[in-house]
């Protein structure tokens, strides 16, 4: 996903790729690629910057919040970014102070564009917070772990007091 800047011309570069699921590693346990990426968008050249105005499409596995079991979530994120040369003056202490404009600035080297990292970041930020498998999850008891959305168990519905709050039950018990 390395593009060299001499190819964008003045009317710009349509770009369309599919990158294999293996390329990209997620450090998550719960989230892994089930399909290869689907990249397509247009890079726009003005001057030395560089413009990139895309979706990426793909599908992740994920596990439910409530039950864990596997769950298929699609994936269509847009792209939007600017790219610009390395500042020959800013200084060399690495500290900037940055605008609201920067948000989708990157900065590249050289004379190619890498859009692996704004392509990644594109399909980590489309993962739900909380993913469910279905609106009506249930989940799972917390003392015996049975899924009660497939049925229900025997535990005692008072669910054990932690040890170290002990001392606050007893408080509210003697305020009543």
């Amino acid at each position: 996903m390395v593009f060299d800047i001499a190819e964008i011309g003045d009317e710009g570069l349509d770009i369309m790729f599919q990158v294999a699921k293996d390329q990209f590693e997620i450090d998550q346990e719960d989230c892994s690629l089930s399909k290869d990426v689907d990249v397509s968008g247009r890079l726009t050249r003005v001057g030395d910057d560089i413009y990139l105005k895309g979706k990426v499409t793909t599908e992740l596995v994920l596990s439910c919040s409530r039950c864990l079991d596997p769950l298929t979530h699609s994936v269509d994120s847009k792209l939007k970014s600017h790219f610009v040369p390395p500042d020959p003056d800013s200084d060399a202490t690495g500290e900037v102070e940055l605008h609201a404009s920067d948000i989708d600035t990157e900065v590249y080297e050289g004379d190619q564009i890498d859009l692996t990292q704004l392509v990644l970041d594109g399909i980590l930020l489309a993962v739900p917070v909380i993913s469910l498998c279905s609106d009506n999850c249930k989940g799972m008891c917390p003392q015996c772990g049975v899924k009660l959305s497939q049925g229900s168990c025997d535990c005692s519905s008072d669910a054990p007091t932690d040890p170290r709050l002990e001392v606050l039950k007893q408080l509210k018990n003697k305020l009543k």
